[in-house]
């Protein structure tokens, strides 16, 4: 098992690409710990992984800071950190909802940043720390107007990790982006638009990665050798429309 032992953290665990990880990561054999709001569905990824139940609102940033200690605490280290859990919500900016553009705000860029920030000086500890921010294609373009405001936090991401990638350089951190394209999760269930939604489902549908072909690039870099800093890894299905 390339990973035994390793010990990892997973934030939005509890479905979709986080739970794919969380899966792949424990048949692997690392030590996992899964940070997400409490409900039956974070129980049930804990009772089929062996994986820690961490339970916090990632909007939350005391409950953040504390959920990421308790995760050290119960794996005992870390050695990496998974931002995995955002928010997927489209829609144009003239007729957008506050609420919409808050929640992606506060799990995209703010849960990130928190759960980072309390991670570093466990991942400082261990010799082989690692982080793997999950961003996005949108983070690497706009594919249209319905796009912008998600793929601006998405833009974010690249731009935060770029800057953590220089700070933690000394301290032997390697910071690692995955940007996929469309993938098989929630088929935008969260979308406001009812038209748009129907849209996003199809697409996703016809087009969309596995979640556990996600969950293979997570586990390929941080099998990566200590010397092999992999800066980013963007991937689509080969379905999607370029």
């Amino acid at each position: 098992m390339a990973l035994s032992g390793r010990k990892v953290l997973v934030t939005g665990g509890s479905a979709g690409i986080g739970a794919a990880i969380t899966h792949e990561l424990s048949r692997q054999g690392a030590q996992v710990a899964v940070l997400a709001r409490a409900s039956e569905r974070l129980d049930d990824i804990a009772r089929e992984t062996g994986a820690r139940s961490i339970p916090a609102d990632l909007r939350e940033p005391d409950a953040v800071a504390h959920a990421v200690e308790s995760a050290a605490r119960e794996l005992g280290g870390l050695d990496a950190l998974v931002n995995n859990a955002g928010s997927f919500r489209l829609g144009q900016v003239h007729d957008g909802r506050y609420a919409d553009w808050r929640d992606m705000v506060d799990l995209n860029v703010l849960g990130l940043l928190v759960a980072s920030q309390t991670a570093v000086p466990f991942l400082t500890r261990s010799e082989i720390g690692q982080l793997i921010n999950i961003s996005s294609m949108s983070g690497r373009r706009v594919s249209g107007p319905a796009t912008g405001v998600y793929a601006g936090t998405k833009h974010a991401v690249h731009a935060i990790s770029e800057g953590l990638r220089s700070e933690l350089h000394d301290r032997g951190i390697r910071v690692t982006v995955i940007s996929p394209g469309m993938v098989l999760t929630n088929r935008g269930e969260y979308i406001s638009d009812p038209a748009l939604r129907e849209t996003t489902a199809r697409q996703h549908t016809e087009e969309g990665l596995d979640p556990a072909d996600v969950a293979t690039q997570v586990c390929y870099v941080l099998s990566a050798p200590p010397d092999v800093h992999l800066v980013e890894i963007a991937l689509t299905s080969a379905r999607q429309t370029p």
